[in-house]
């Protein structure tokens, strides 16, 4: 029994080691990053000329910008709205939205916005019908795990979380258990590998954007940037493209079917964590506005005449009209462009509306906007 026990604790000790040692090197990476996201300000851009890790980058830009007052969540369909399209005065916008972003992401930047004490008044959702099918891979959202479980924990234990202390217990807990998992260990000698190759850490990528690559707005000249909002300047080639270029993406975007909606089978699990989301987002009174984003016309014709896709935006419809009727949130299913209405020449391809379609849609909403 003894040498087992000393063998244990050998193992033990390597284990926390190992990880700490990961996780200091982290830490210290992570220091650096938010040092640099803090010089990212209004008139500002950045210029999107690497690969830089998304979920990385906006936990580091909510750590750094001011409290706004109004906040989006969503996928890239969400990206074009920005501070002067609703018309608020500067840092009072802030938009979250990311490639494929799906539920976990929205629960681990809410649960950023709360710790950091800049919970906005309004949350805007622009919610794709993929996000409930559990037969499309979603994976991105996996390194906000210790977020995600930070939310989710709390979230069951209901009494516990209203005890003053108990964020922070949670969160030490928490933090101690990673210290002892298995996953984080795999994760830390991966990283430890990287290091001893020589080869450049996980996340260097976004320290470097934003020491490298932000530039004044007016100095963008049709490139695709990232204002300091988080709102996207589309590239020239984007906006200037022709009626029939957008629509020969359209026609694309249906082969061989519409992006995450094939073999749509309903996540209860996904449901029930937006579901908690909303919850808690409305006991700190946040007022929620929330929609299906629009396809391009051609897009839209087609999903309606295959009742594959059809029923799966039906059964997200609603779901959300049922749970947007119990919590008080204002819903809107926008995915017909005609309801808004927006033309095919506001598209960018078969799911990305501009930023004037949007516009109306948020107005639609009750959302003020520059233009309302």
């Amino acid at each position: 029994m003894r040498p087992f026990l000393i063998t244990a604790t050998i193992l033990l000790i390597l284990v926390l080691a190992v990880n700490g040692i990961a996780a200091w090197d982290q830490r210290a990476l992570e220091t650096r990053i938010r040092a640099a996201a803090i010089r990212f300000g209004p008139g500002q851009a950045l210029l999107a000329s690497r690969y830089v890790d998304e979920r990385r980058f906006q936990k580091a830009r909510i750590e750094s910008i001011s409290r706004p007052q109004v906040v989006a969540f969503g996928s890239s369909r969400v990206r074009p709205i920005s501070t002067e399209t609703l018309g608020l005065p500067r840092e009072g916008f802030y938009n979250t939205g990311m490639g494929e972003a799906t539920v976990e992401d929205y629960i681990a930047l809410w649960w950023n916005l709360r710790v950091g004490r800049k919970m906005p008044k309004v949350a805007i959702f622009s919610i794709d019908a993929w996000i409930f099918n559990e037969s499309y891979g979603q994976l991105h959202w996996l390194s906000f795990s210790p977020d995600v479980n930070l939310f989710l924990e709390q979230a069951r234990e209901t009494r516990f979380a209203r005890w003053g202390i108990a964020q922070e217990v949670l969160y030490r807990w928490y933090q101690a258990k990673e210290m002892l998992s298995y996953t984080v260990l795999t994760a830390s000698l991966k990283e430890l590998e990287r290091m001893q190759a020589g080869r450049k850490k996980r996340g260097i990528e976004v320290y470097q954007a934003f020491t490298n690559d932000i530039v004044p707005e007016s100095a963008v000249a049709g490139r695709s940037a990232l204002r300091a909002d988080g709102s996207v300047i589309p590239p020239a080639s984007a906006r200037d493209q022709s009626s029939v270029a957008i629509q020969e993406k359209a026609v694309q975007y249906m082969s061989p079917a519409p992006r995450g909606l094939a073999n749509f089978r309903w996540d209860t699990r996904r449901a029930r964590r937006l579901e908690l989301l909303w919850m808690d987002m409305r006991s700190h009174g946040l007022r929620i506005v929330a929609y299906l984003p629009p396809y391009h016309p051609v897009v839209w014709e087609r999903m309606r005449q295959d009742r594959r896709y059809e029923s799966a935006l039906e059964e997200t419809n609603g779901f959300l009209t049922g749970l947007s009727s119990r919590l008080g949130v204002r819903f809107l299913d926008a995915s017909d462009p005609a309801s808004i209405p927006c033309s095919p020449e506001e598209f960018t391809d078969g799911d990305h509306p501009n930023e004037a379609c949007l516009s109306r849609l948020l107005e639609r909403l009750g959302v003020r906007t520059r233009s309302g």
